[in-house]
């Protein structure tokens, strides 16, 4: 039996909530009431010349690489615009950031090669050098329109890989001034807020005129996903309490307990 660790307390969701987010659920099944408050608006974003290019040269790709869920979704929706089956794909090796990435790949029943120990562009890049197989080969990077730089030179130039990327969806903010849960969140507050992103903790200091709390409201703590947003907290001036060890969902959950306990 699970036990509800987190029960009664509020945790504000700040990317989009689907049925099937794992994170989301395994919050749930602990107890905890999630309040949905996505800082960033995903938008599909795909130069049509460029999908032209990719695609119909898709089987000459050694690796193709998914740096998040976003991008596996946007990347298979040109895929099958111009493909009915699957194994059109091709025998290029997979490799994703994150084991959400992942299950995002494994539910068109691909099987993945790669997933780095730590959940960065930049440790994916890293592991897929470590392999050897890069020197002369085809690498498809698949992401949304902030493009990880270092994360391409380090296979370009350590690696000596030929890389191409394909960008598949851009980041926004979205616009909290009507936002049902917002006003909810000024008007109570709540136990914990979760940042999944460097754009969202952005967005959330852009956006702090309809975020700000009404002074019964519970002040929150909050959580950063890792690393790279604990340091856009830190350059935002926004307080920090907790940061997660890896951006997987148990590490999360397991640091929104200690937070909450």
């Amino acid at each position: 039996m699970i036990q509800k660790e987190l029960e009664g307390k509020r945790i504000v969701f700040t990317r989009h909530l689907r049925e099937d987010d794992v994170l989301g659920n395994i919050l749930r099944d602990h107890g905890a009431e999630l309040l949905p408050l996505p800082l960033i608006e995903v938008k599909s974003k795909v130069d049509p010349e460029l999908e032209e290019d990719v695609l119909s040269t898709i089987q000459t790709y050694e690796w193709i690489v998914f740096s998040s869920p976003n991008g596996v979704r946007g990347f298979f929706e040109a895929f099958f615009r111009r493909f009915r089956d699957l194994r059109c794909f091709g025998p290029a090796k997979i490799a994703c950031v994150g084991k959400q990435t992942a299950h995002e790949v494994n539910r068109l029943h691909l099987e993945v090669d790669l997933i780095p120990a730590t959940s960065t562009g930049l440790a994916m890049a890293k592991a897929m050098v470590e392999t050897g197989t890069l020197p002369s080969a085809c690498v498809l990077w698949v992401s949304g329109d902030k493009i990880n730089r270092a994360a391409i030179s380090e296979l370009a130039t350590k690696g000596e890989a030929i890389v191409d990327t394909f960008v598949v969806y851009e980041s926004g903010q979205t616009d909290l001034t009507k936002n049902a849960h917002a006003r909810r969140f000024r008007e109570s507050g709540a136990d914990l807020v979760f940042f999944a992103s460097p754009s969202a903790v952005q967005s959330f200091v852009d956006q702090s005129a309809d975020l700000q709390l009404n002074p019964k409201a519970s002040i929150p703590r909050t959580l950063s996903i890792g690393p790279t947003t604990s340091e856009a907290m830190l350059r935002l001036n926004v307080p920090r309490d907790g940061e997660a060890e890896s951006p997987e969902p148990e590490a999360v959950l397991k640091a929104a307990i200690r937070l909450l306990s």
